[in-house]
């Protein structure tokens, strides 16, 4: 008998580079690398495909092609907050913890936040300008 494995590989695999974890955070780092690829689930796939189509490649151009694919808000619905330097999200709400990226994804100057419950944040690394919504 002959056991095969399926293995997926997805463009944003390929593409992207990818770090787990990159602020080190303890919780983030407690879960396997599979379990922090599965909790950013299609959303490295939607920044993939819009890094791809958008022409020119600007950060809105990325957002908005990020929209036009999810087709269910994202960027549309800005959270506000802000992105530190090394990726930590912070809420405009004042009661709400500051969170810890699962994972940084970057296509050319531009980085994808993924942070829990599909918070998301792009960031263009030349001018610093960001951009945060939710695609859950």
């Amino acid at each position: 008998m002959v056991t095969l494995q399926k293995m997926e590989i997805r463009p944003s695999d390929i593409l992207l580079d990818r770090v787990l974890n990159p602020t080190d955070d303890p919780i983030v780092g407690s879960t396997t690398a599979a379990h922090v690829i599965e909790s950013c689930g299609v959303i490295p796939d939607i920044f993939c495909q819009a890094c791809l189509s958008s022409d020119p490649l600007l950060l809105e151009t990325i957002a908005e092609g990020m929209d036009a694919i999810y087709m269910f808000g994202g960027f549309v619905y800005s959270l506000g907050g802000a992105v530190s330097p090394e990726g930590r999200y912070h809420s405009e709400h004042e009661d709400d913890d500051c969170l810890a990226p699962l994972a940084r994804f970057i296509y050319d100057r531009f980085e994808l936040f993924v942070y829990p419950y599909a918070i998301t944040a792009i960031r263009d690394r030349n001018t610093r300008e960001v951009r945060i919504g939710r695609f859950d």
